[in-house]
C-alpha cells in the first residue's frame, strides 16, 4: 500500500543512513585521533585505567626530570671534588719537596697559595641549579642551607591509592669542603628507633619464595601463624599480636595479608593500648619493619622483643613466624660484673629478686652453705665461689611458700666467665634487683633487666663542627707563632724554620694526607649516589615506556582496520543516499496519476 502521509521506504532508508553516518563519524574520529577510546563514553573502564596510567606517567616524567637535576648536581660536585683532589695531591708533593734541606719554603708557599686559591675558586664555582655542595654556609641565618639533599628517585601508588615517593639522600654535611659558618651547627634531637633485620617482604612471614607468584610479598594468617612483639617505652609495656583473630577485620583476605594491611592493623592495636601516640610501626626505605617513638632525646628508650605465642580458642599454641626479628620468644636476662668469693662464715648476704610477678628476698649465710652438703665446691664458707652461690640462690628461688612472697620464682641463676647471670623463664617479664648486699653479687641495686630483644635510645640536640674538610682547623703551629691554628685552606710554610719548623711541616703533610683521604671518601659517596641515580633514571625510563605500551593496548585504534572500515562506510553512505533518493521519488509516480 502506498500512502501520501507515510513513506515507509524513505523512513527506513533515512534510519539506515543515520546509523551509517554515526558509525562513519566514530570511525573517522578513530582514524583522525588514532584512538579507539578517546573519551569516557567510548569505554568507561578502559578510559579510567588509561587516564590513571597517563597521570602516573606524568609523575614519572617529573621524577625523571628530578633525577636529571640531581644527576647534574652530583656530577658538578664530583667534578669539583676530583679537581680539588688533584690539587691536594700536588700540594702534598710540594710540601714533601719543602721538607728537603736547602729548599726555599717561601717560594714553595707561593705555589701552595696558588693551589689554595684555585681549590677555593673550584669549590665556589661548583654550582648546579643554584646548589653548591662543596662551598656552603651552614649558619642558622641561612635558611636555604640543607645538611642533606634529597633527590626524588621514584613514584609509587599503593593498592589503596596512596601516593609515595622514594628518595636518594646526599649527605652534604659530610662532603662539604668549605663552610663560611665558623661556629657550629645545631643538630635536632632524635627519637628511639628499632629496625628489623630484613625487608618485611623478604621474611618468612611474607613468603618471598612462594611458588605462586600472586602470593609473594603477602602473609598467610588464615591458620595458626602469628607475629607478636612486646613494645616497652617510658616504663609501659604492650604486647601486640598479628594472627587470624586480630587481622580478620583489617585484611580482605587472611591468606594474602599485604604489608599495608599488616601495618594498619598493628598501629590500630598500638593506638588502642597504653602506648597510644607513643610508638608507631612503619617500613623504612629498605622495607624493614621499624618501630619509632614519638618522644625524642637521650632519655627516650625503646625495647622491642618477640613475644611468646598465644593460644588459639582451642587451646593450641600458635606458630611464631619471622617478621625480621626472629621467632624465639625473648626473655629478660641480666649479667653482673666480676664476682668475688663471699664470706658467709659470719653474718648474712641479702639480695632481692623480682621476676615481674613475685619478689623474693634471699638471705644466704653459713646455714645456706651447710645445706649444700657434698655438692659444695668451695674450700669453706669463708670463701664461697660463684657456682655455690648460684646453687644456693636457685634453691631459695625454687622454694614454694605461703604468704609473701608466694610460690617459686621464674628466675634461674647461672655462673659462667666469673659472673653471675639471672634469666627470667617467662617472656615479657623483667627482672628487678635490690637488697642490702646486691653489689656483693656483682649487680647494681635497683637495676631492672628488660626482656632481651632490640633496644634503642634517642639522642639529644647538640652541636657539630660547622667548617668543611679544607677550612677546619687541623693543627697548631709551634713556629713561627705558637698557638696559631691552621687549616688546609690557610696553612703557610714560608716561615717554618729550624727543627720546630720541620716538625710543623711534617704535621702539615700528615694533615694534607688525611684531607686527601676525606676528599676521596666524599668522592666515593658522590660516585655511589651518581650510580644509584643513573640506575634509577634507566628504570624510570623503562617504566614509562611500559606504561605507554599499556595505554596503547587499551585505547589505541588499529589504523589499518579502521581505514578499511572507513572506506566501506563511505560506500555504504553513498548507497544509503541513493536508496533514500529512490524512496523519495516513489511519491512522484503517485503524483503523475493526478495529472
Amino acid at each position: 500500500m502506498t500512502s501520501l502521509l507515510t513513506n515507509s521506504a524513505a523512513m527506513t532508508a533515512l534510519t539506515t543512513l543515520k546509523s551509517i553516518n554515526s558509525n562513519l563519524d566514530a570511525t573517522s574520529n578513530r582514524v583522525s585521533t588514532g584512538q579507539r577510546v578517546s573519551n569516557a563514553a567510548d569505554n568507561a573502564a578502559y578510559w579510567s585505567i588509561a587516564t590513571t596510567v597517563r597521570t602516573d606517567n606524568a609523575s614519572l616524567s617529573a621524577v625523571k626530570d628530578s633525577l636529571g637535576l640531581g644527576s647534574s648536581a652530583v656530577d658538578t660536585a664530583y667534578n669539583g671534588l676530583n679537581s680539588i683532589l688533584s690539587d691536594l695531591q700536588n700540594m702534598r708533593a710540594k710540601l714533601q719537596t719543602a721538607l728537603q734541606p736547602g729548599v726555599d719554603r717561601s717560594k714553595v708557599q707561593t705555589e701552595i697559595a696558588a693551589l689554595q686559591s684555585k681549590m677555593k675558586a673550584t669549590a665556589d664555582s661548583s654550582n648546579s641549579s643554584g646548589q653548591n655542595w662543596l662551598s656552603v654556609n651552614s649558619s642558622s641565618t641561612n635558611t636555604a642551607y640543607k645538611a642533606t639533599q634529597n633527590v626524588v628517585a621514584g613514584f609509587a601508588r599503593s593498592s589503596t591509592g596512596a601516593i609515595s615517593f622514594s628518595q636518594i639522600t646526599i649527605d652534604v654535611q659530610s662532603i662539604r669542603l668549605y663552610d663560611t659558618n665558623s661556629t657550629s651547627v645545631t643538630t635536632a634531637a632524635t627519637n628511639a628507633q628499632v629496625v628489623g633485620a630484613a625487608a618485611l617482604t623478604g621474611t618468612a612471614a611474607f613468603r618471598p619464595n612462594d611458588a605462586v607468584i600472586a602470593n609473594r610479598g603477602t602473609a598467610n594468617f588464615s591458620g595458626n601463624s602469628e607475629v607478636g612483639f612486646t613494645l616497652t617505652t617510658g616504663g609501659t609495656s604492650v604486647t601486640v599480636r598479628m594472627n587470624a583473630d586480630t587481622l580478620k577485620s583489617a585484611a580482605k583476605d587472611l591468606t594474602k595479608v599485604t604489608t599495608d594491611e599488616f601495618l594498619s592493623a598493628f598501629n590500630n592495636q598500638i593506638a588502642a593500648s597504653g602506648l597510644a601516640g607513643e610508638v608507631t610501626a612503619s617500613l623504612d626505605s629498605s622495607g624493614r619493619l621499624t618501630f619509632s617513638t614519638s618522644d625524642t632525646g637521650a632519655t627516650t628508650g625503646l625495647n622491642v622483643s618477640v613475644a611468646a605465642a598465644s593460644l588459639t580458642t582451642g587451646g593450641t599454641a600458635r606458630t611464631l613466624i619471622d617478621a625480621g626479628f626472629g621467632t624465639a620468644p625473648d626473655v629478660a636476662s641480666v649479667t653482673g660484673t666480676a664476682y668475688s668469693n663471699l664470706n658467709l662464715s659470719s653474718g648474712s648476704k641479702v639480695i632481692s629478686i623480682n621476676d615481674g610477678t613475685t619478689a623474693k628476698t634471699i638471705t644466704l649465710n653459713a646455714a645456706s652453705y651447710t645445706a649444700l652438703g657434698g655438692a659444695a665446691t668451695s674450700t669453706g664458707n669463708n670463701a664461697v665461689n660463684g657456682a655455690d652461690i648460684v646453687a644456693m640462690i636457685n634453691a631459695e628461688l625454687d622454694k614454694t611458700t605461703t604468704g609473701t612472697p608466694p610460690g617459686a620464682s621464674t628466675v634461674e641463676a647461672s655462673f659462667a666467665g666469673g659472673k653471675i647471670t639471672l634469666t627470667n623463664a617467662v617472656t615479657g617479664k623483667a627482672i628487678t634487683l635490690g637488697g642490702a648486699d646486691v653489689a656483693d653479687f656483682g649487680f647494681t641495686a635497683g637495676a631492672t633487666a628488660a626482656p632481651a630483644g632490640r633496644n634503642a635510645s634517642g639522642t639529644n640536640a647538640g652541636t657539630t663542627q660547622a667548617q668543611g674538610i679544607l677550612d677546619t682547623n687541623v693543627g697548631t703551629y709551634t713556629t713561627p707563632a705558637a698557638g696559631t691554628d691552621y687549616s688546609i685552606a690557610t696553612l703557610d710554610i714560608s716561615k717554618l724554620v729550624g727543627t720546630s719548623g720541620d716538625t710543623d711541616l711534617s704535621a702539615i703533610i700528615t694533615a694534607v694526607d688525611r684531607a686527601i683521604a676525606k676528599v676521596t671518601d666524599a668522592g666515593t659517596k658522590l660516585g655511589a649516589g651518581k650510580t644509584q641515580i643513573d640506575g634509577q633514571k634507566s628504570f624510570v625510563d623503562t617504566l614509562m615506556k611500559a606504561n605507554d605500551r599499556t595505554i596503547g593496548i587499551l585505547v589505541d585504534a588499529d589504523v589499518e582496520e579502521e581505514s578499511t572500515k572507513l572506506k566501506a562506510l563511505q560506500t555504504q553512505q553513498q548507497l544509503a543516499v541513493q536508496t533514500l533518493s529512490i524512496a523519495n521519488s516513489s511519491t512522484q509516480s503517485i503524483l503523475s496519476l493526478f495529472r
